[in-house]
C-alpha cells in the first residue's frame, strides 16, 4: 500500500495550514474523493490555498480558528465531521516558537508557546476521539520536534511543549488502541519554514518542506508510533541527551 492509497477518500483535519508543513501536507493530500479541513488563524492565506486544492478534485473547507480556543476547536471538529461524513485523520500541527525572555522576568512568551503548542494540540485532538470511537477507526497525529528530546537554552518553553506533546501521545495510545484508533507522533529536525527562517544559528540536516511533508505522510500511512526525521537526527537524538549543559550554545 502506498501513502496515496492510505489516504484515498480520507477525511482529514489539519491545523496550522496557512504555512510550512501544514500547508504542504494539505497540498499532498489533496485528491479526488479526499475531504480536507484547513484550520489556521490567517484567513487570507486559507482563502488563497483553498482554490489550489479544490482544483485537484478535493473537497476543501476552511476554518479561521485559534487552536487555543477550546470551544471553537470543538465546533470546528464537529462541523467538519458532519459535513464530510466522518473523520479519518486529525493532524495537530499548529505551533509557535518564541525565545524564553527568562532573564527579563517575563513569562508571557513562554506561556503563549505552551498554550498554543500543548493546549492547542489537546483542543484539536480530544474532540475527534468520540467520533472515531463511534466508528472504531481513525488516526490522531501530532507534529512534535526533535527539540522535545533536549532543552535548548532560551528555547525552554518550545522544547518543553514538544516533549509534552510526545508524552501525551504516548499516554493516549494504549487508551484509544482498543477502539481502533492509531496514534502517531512526528518529530522532525529542521526543515525550511517561517519559524526556521528566523533562526540565526546553524541548523544541520535541514530538509525542504516538501520532503518533510512526504516523510510525515509516509509515517502516518504506515501507522508509525513515533517517527524522527531526517535519518541523521535519529542518530543525533541519543547524543543530544548526553551533551553537557556547559557546551550548549545560548541563542
Amino acid at each position: 500500500m502506498t501513502a496515496g492509497d492510505a489516504f484515498a477518500n480520507a477525511r482529514v483535519l489539519i491545523t496550522g495550514t496557512s504555512s510550512g508543513i501544514g500547508r504542504e501536507l494539505a497540498r499532498r493530500l489533496a485528491a479526488p474523493g479526499v475531504h480536507l479541513a484547513l484550520v489556521a488563524r490567517r484567513a487570507e492565506r486559507l482563502a488563497a490555498l483553498a482554490p489550489e486544492l479544490t482544483a485537484t478534485g478535493a473537497t476543501v473547507r476552511t476554518y479561521r480558528v485559534d487552536v487555543r480556543d477550546r470551544e471553537a476547536m470543538a465546533r470546528t471538529v464537529q462541523d467538519f465531521a458532519a459535513q464530510a461524513g466522518g473523520l479519518t485523520h486529525v493532524i495537530a500541527n499548529a505551533g509557535i516558537s518564541w525565545g524564553d525572555r527568562l532573564l527579563e522576568g517575563d513569562s508571557r512568551d513562554m506561556a503563549e508557546v505552551l498554550e498554543t503548542n500543548v493546549q492547542g494540540m489537546l483542543h484539536t485532538l480530544a474532540p475527534a476521539v468520540p467520533l472515531m470511537v463511534a466508528r472504531r477507526s481513525g488516526q490522531l497525529v501530532a507534529i512534535s520536534s526533535v527539540a522535545g528530546f533536549r532543552g535548548i537554552p532560551n528555547k525552554g518553553a518550545y522544547c518543553a511543549s514538544k516533549a509534552a506533546m510526545r508524552m501525551l501521545m504516548d499516554a493516549f495510545r494504549p487508551v484509544v488502541r482498543p477502539h481502533g484508533i492509531r496514534v502517531t507522533t512526528i518529530c522532525p529536525g529542521w526543515f525550511d519554514s517561517e519559524l526556521t527562517a528566523r533562526n540565526a544559528y546553524p541548523m544541520p540536516f535541514m530538509v525542504p518542506v516538501e520532503r518533510a511533508a512526504e516523510l510525515t505522510l509516509r509515517a502516518i500511512a504506515r501507522g508509525r508510533k513515533t517517527y524522527v526525521f531526517p535519518w541523521q537526527m535519529r542518530l543525533v537524538v541519543p547524543l543530544l541527551q548526553r551533551v553537557p549543559d556547559r557546551i550548549l550554545p545560548i541563542h
